[in-house]
């Protein structure tokens, strides 16, 4: 795997989450940069946790000694800057910050169950929204799969196979059996069936559910990726991540035909991407980027809130500011924690490692 390709997807795949979390602070909703969230927020997540798996999966094999602390200290001291920022706007601005948009949904301070679920990253729990912050539940998924990664690496990769199929089928059908059981005056017919695989939202939105569905739900993509850094070498594992496609075809709920532009392409940045030299100029600019990514992924949506409430409602200006506050964190607190307490350790790598 060539790295750099890996980390260059990695940041694209953010900033189309960046861009597409835009919408509650945009006067005008025809803006360009606001066009991208066709390719949305949960298409590109899947992308994330795939790309995860595989880089989790190659730092185990290739070091397994001290994987629990080097995890942690990857993920979670900008993680939990991120919750204690994310509190910051009622601070300045009161407990009721009325969007532009999606006004039903106004952006008010995590209960108690909520802020203490999120910070333990079992944000699945609690059938909640950290409004402030809505995206990083994907962490919690994460943080899962790290917990049982020593495990899979052990196991036979049809086990693994299994389990992508369990969650997988649960992803296809969930929608469709929540939609039919809320709406007992719906008659069952293949014919509804074919209505209801166009209709968008069938399901709220996932961190709604509760039970952690959030987690099992999306487990098959994190499961996906890990697989296939055990099978890369085989005709098999090239064939099971590409039928991971299907998904994405069979549940269009929150992502739609335009995620698999983004599914494909992450595809082809495993399966090729090791085939693919950079100038080293332009390689390390992208690992600079895919540093970046994660601080620029956990403290847009605080960065969106702030700057709205100072006025600032333009596009370009918001994701400029957020990328700035990537920057800042991750200079200001990844850099030096891991170089504290991971020494020799290289600092711009996949996740961390």
């Amino acid at each position: 795997m060539n790295w750099q390709i890996f980390l260059a997807w990695r940041f694209v795949l953010v900033f189309l989450i960046a861009c597409a979390l835009l919408r509650q602070f945009l006067p005008n909703l025809n803006d360009p940069i606001y066009e991208l969230r066709a390719f949305t927020s949960v298409g590109n997540a899947i992308a994330l946790l795939i790309l995860s798996g595989y880089a989790t999966a190659s730092s185990i094999t290739k070091n397994p000694e001290g994987f629990y602390k080097r995890r942690f200290i990857r993920i979670y001291p900008l993680y939990l800057c991120a919750i204690l920022v994310a509190l910051l706007p009622f601070v300045f601005f009161g407990n009721y910050i009325q969007p532009l948009h999606d006004k039903q949904y106004p952006i008010v301070p995590p209960t108690i169950e909520t802020f203490f679920a999120y910070l333990l990253l079992v944000p699945g729990f609690v059938a909640n929204v950290f409004w402030s912050n809505a995206f990083i539940w994907l962490v919690g998924i994460l943080a899962v799969g790290y917990l049982f990664a020593p495990w899979l690496i052990r196991v036979n990769s049809k086990v693994i196979l299994a389990l992508i199929a369990l969650s997988g089928l649960m992803y296809i059908v969930t929608p469709y059996v929540y939609y039919i059981w809320c709406e007992p005056k719906a008659e069952f017919s293949l014919a509804l069936l074919g209505q209801l695989w166009q209709e968008k939202d069938k399901l709220p939105y996932y961190p709604f559910l509760g039970y952690n569905l959030l987690f099992f739900l999306h487990a098959w993509t994190w499961l996906l990726g890990f697989f296939y850094y055990r099978e890369q070498n085989k005709l098999s594992g090239n064939l099971v991540l590409l039928a991971g496609s299907l998904m994405l075809i069979l549940n269009q709920d929150r992502t739609g035909m335009l995620s698999l532009a983004i599914y494909f392409i992450t595809c082809f940045v495993l399966i090729f991407g090791g085939k693919i030299e950079l100038p080293r100029v332009a390689g390390k600019i992208c690992e600079y980027l895919g540093a970046i990514a994660y601080p620029f992924f956990l403290f847009h949506r605080p960065t969106y809130i702030f700057a709205y409430k100072l006025g600032i409602t333009t596009s370009a200006t918001l994701i400029f500011l957020a990328l700035l506050a990537g920057m800042f964190f991750y200079h200001a607190v990844d850099i030096p924690v891991r170089s504290r307490m991971l020494p020799g350790k290289k600092i711009i790598a996949p996740q961390g490692e």
